[in-house]
């Protein structure tokens, strides 16, 4: 069994997981799309340092947090001044997030403040009477308003700065394992361990360089017109596959089950079935640019006479299928991964859950293939 094959297919469906479950990409480009960028930048950055996050604003809840952060509840405004930010905060009632803090652009954080005291003097903000209490309502986000509107973008480096590091846990979880089986392999087949090493290192950069731009490249090409037109094509596919799993009882208490795991809240009938069949629409265009990084190179090694049209054809397939069920997988062990530890957890357990549906699919058409060999 080519290892290669199920590595990559573990990589791109827990990529794809990445994606689904840290980008609210289909509302990017939306007048209010950068809002929507900046809930997404903010949360990746509390994530990678270490604190536990629930985005729970996904649901549209009226008045409702956008993210837990460490079971602190807080609301995102990202407006092109300070006095936009804090007033869309308030209405006729006074302050519309009690209970709540309240996230403001990194460069409006020292005027949002200054406006939130004289909010509470103005008594503006139920329960509150202190103005110096104002700072720890308002809390700093991790990036501007500039920067949010340029994460919305296709292109730019704030963007490409993003989707780095929304792919960073997959890469380097791709990276790890890649060395391990590589330096194994290595040491079995009798080479030197210092030869080993170096052989293992090389693998597991080109597997994580691979991971890194397939998971990227999704990223962008989601923030695109192109982009979303393939995914509203393939969210038309992955919910006709929900539906047709739903007609039985058993199919629709297990997609339940796996999308209240993946949410952190209960959801049934059709809301988790539109969890899964998001999360299948990310897979299938994640899964369509890792088939194109793979195939190009194999069909120009065809036509220089370097691997044969059998090996092409079965290389292509046990992608194809790879991928395919290893998003099954993914799907499952991310859920189990974020009923652990959402965060970490869900891209380890995608990616052990991928690396699983992946072997099983490659070895289906391992030995398919082995009949022509």
């Amino acid at each position: 069994m080519n290892k290669k094959v199920f590595i990559n297919s573990a990589a791109t469906a827990s990529s794809a997981q990445s994606t689904h479950n840290y980008m609210q990409y289909d509302r990017y480009h939306c007048g209010q799309g950068h809002g929507w960028a900046a809930e997404d930048a903010n949360a990746m950055a509390d994530r990678l340092s270490g604190k536990r996050v629930q985005q729970v604003g996904w649901n549209n809840a009226t008045n409702g947090a956008d993210r837990i952060v460490n079971g602190v509840k807080i609301q995102t405004k990202y407006c092109q001044t300070a006095y936009k930010s804090v007033n869309a905060a308030f209405d006729g009632d006074g302050y519309r997030y009690g209970g709540m803090k309240l996230e403001v652009p990194k460069d409006q954080y020292d005027e949002a403040v200054r406006l939130m005291e004289q909010k509470i003097r103005e008594g503006k903000v139920q329960g509150v009477s202190d103005p110096s209490v104002a700072k720890d309502i308002v809390v700093k986000g991790h990036c501007t308003y500039n920067q949010a509107l340029k994460i919305a973008k296709a292109g730019t480096i704030d963007s490409i700065k993003f989707d780095v590091r929304t792919q960073s846990v997959t890469c380097g979880i791709t990276c790890g394992l890649s060395f391990t089986i590589a330096f194994v392999d290595g040491i079995r087949s009798g080479m030197p361990p210092e030869k080993a090493f170096a052989n293992a290192v090389k693998q597991s950069a080109a597997a994580g360089g691979k991971a890194l731009v397939v998971g990227v490249g999704t990223q962008q090409l989601l923030r695109t017109t192109v982009g979303r037109d393939l995914a509203a094509s393939a969210t038309h596919v992955s919910r006709h596959v929900m539906d047709t799993v739903c007609k039985k009882e058993v199919g629709q208490k297990a997609v339940e089950k796996v999308a209240t795991l993946l949410t952190g809240q209960q959801v049934a009938g059709q809301t988790a079935k539109n969890v899964l069949a998001r999360g299948m629409r990310t897979n299938m265009v994640t899964g369509g640019i890792a088939m194109a990084v793979q195939v190009v190179p194999d069909a120009v090694k065809v036509c220089r006479g370097k691997m044969s049209g059998l090996q092409f054809c079965e290389n292509t397939t046990s992608n194809a299928v790879g991928i395919g069920t290893g998003y099954a997988g993914a799907t499952t062990g991310a859920a189990i991964g974020t009923a652990i530890c959402p965060g970490i957890g869900t891209a380890i357990g995608g990616f052990i859950g991928g690396l699983g549906g992946g072997i099983v699919g490659s070895s289906v058409v391992k030995k398919i293939f082995s009949i022509f060999h």
